[in-house]
């Protein structure tokens, strides 16, 4: 049986091709590395001045790590910012899911910051990626100065049946549809 993947046919090629058009749209450097981790390879864009103070983004679930440094781009002018593939998500980091129920992503971030020989930084993340970082408020805060969480998404997890019922159900009549009831009942519990 070949290894686990996050991708279905050609996705990952899709995904990857769209990645890197990304990272060449930049109107600046991007250095990319590989840091071996216990939870896996981890594939981290590195940009902004050597000498600038670090800070962490962490991308969106699901989302493409350039896209999410893209909504961030006056941070690389005076930060040394540390952007890793999240693994377990689209880009170029492992494929194995890493859990949100206990202290993997704290100490996942742990060994990352270690690798760069970083103390504690700044922090930000919108929705997953905010989550990811209220995981290492919760088992190591020392690690932040400060962070930004934008729609942070993990501040209780959910039932999947619950988000199929109330969000997914929903989108599909809406989508077949076009009923504003159904968006109406997709924005009210969101």
């Amino acid at each position: 049986m070949g290894e686990r993947t996050i991708y279905k046919s050609e996705g990952k090629q899709l995904i990857t091709q769209h990645y890197d058009n990304y990272l060449e749209s930049f109107e600046f450097d991007v250095e990319q590395i590989y840091v071996d981790t216990s939870y896996g390879e981890t594939h981290i864009l590195i940009a902004g001045p050597p000498e600038g103070k670090p800070i962490f983004i962490f991308q969106g679930g699901n989302c493409i790590n350039p896209m999410t440094l893209s909504w961030f781009l006056p941070l690389v002018d005076t930060y040394r910012v540390y952007a890793p593939d999240t693994i377990g998500h689209p880009g170029y980091s492992g494929e194995s899911r890493i859990s949100a129920k206990d202290n993997s992503f704290a100490q996942w971030i742990k060994e990352l910051m270690d690798y760069f020989n970083i103390d504690s930084s700044a922090f930000v993340g919108p929705s997953y990626g905010a989550g990811i970082i209220l995981r290492l408020a919760t088992f190591m805060p020392d690690k932040i100065d400060c962070s930004v969480l934008v729609s942070p998404a993990g501040i209780r997890l959910g039932s999947k049946m619950r988000m199929i019922k109330d969000i997914l159900l929903p989108l599909v009549l809406f989508n077949g549809t076009s009923s504003q009831r159904y968006l109406n009942k997709i924005t009210d519990i969101m």
